[in-house]
């Protein structure tokens, strides 16, 4: 594994460490208007990201509006003939900031919103093709919520960058194996005019106490260019307060 891999990878185990078994914990506050998280991804495409989500007053994070901010950095291969390039590496790194409204209405969990992200990517050769290298600043729409009250449940989220035309976009599909566990399939993908990426794969996911979950999952992945699919690992925490 790469050294930037595995730094990625440690760094996003500490904040998940921290979030799940050191942070502030649900019994500090009982109002549900802040909630932090943190994860990380090893596969074609190498990142961390973690953040925090804060409701408005008169809001909480499940009914209302809220501010996200949060950051994250890492890298990816892709291949790109064009002149001979072959395989060009970039690494990225950036922030955001999200409005966000929530809503919670029949068993579903849902908030919608638009956020203003910054990435500043390298790549190594140059791509003149590709827009995204440099300093880059977009308008982002988002979604994500879940089902609730079900033995099955169904979790989703992702966003669409309207000026460098990148997305995000997960599904997963669980079952309650008890109150604690629940397990399934997930699908993902993710990409820009450079390069695609999909992902699909057993899903675990694992209650940490009333307001924390921890997200797990592994399988396969697919990237344009690449005839060999690779294993990804996937993780997510978050934890409401």
């Amino acid at each position: 594994m790469p050294l930037r891999s595995r730094t990625s990878l440690f760094i996003a185990v500490a904040a998940i460490g921290f979030f799940a078994f050191g942070g502030p914990r649900a019994a500090c506050a009982a109002d549900d208007n802040a909630m932090v998280f943190a994860g990380g991804q090893l596969d074609f495409s190498n990142y961390v990201f973690a953040g925090v989500t804060l409701a408005l007053p008169g809001s909480t994070i499940s009914n209302g509006v809220a501010v996200r901010i949060l950051g994250d950095f890492g890298g990816y291969n892709y291949v790109n003939n064009y002149k001979n390039l072959g395989t060009v590496k970039a690494n990225f790194g950036g922030g955001e900031l999200d409005g966000i409204y929530a809503f919670t209405n029949k068993g579903v969990w849902a908030d919608f919103g638009a956020g203003v992200n910054y990435t500043s990517t390298s790549l190594m050769p140059n791509d003149p093709n590709n827009k995204l290298e440099g300093q880059q600043t977009e308008l982002r729409l988002l979604t994500d919520g879940q089902t609730m009250g079900s033995p099955w449940r169904v979790d989703w989220d992702g966003y669409y960058g309207t000026g460098l035309q990148d997305y995000q976009a997960f599904l997963g599909v669980t079952h309650s194996l008890s109150p604690y566990v629940h397990l399934g399939v997930e699908g993902y993908g993710e990409g820009n005019p450079s390069y695609s990426l999909e992902q699909v794969g057993p899903l675990a996911i694992f209650s940490t106490g009333p307001r924390g979950e921890l997200r797990l999952s592994t399988g396969v992945a697919w990237e344009s260019g690449f005839a060999t699919p690779r294993v990804f690992l996937k993780t997510l925490y978050y934890q409401r307060l």
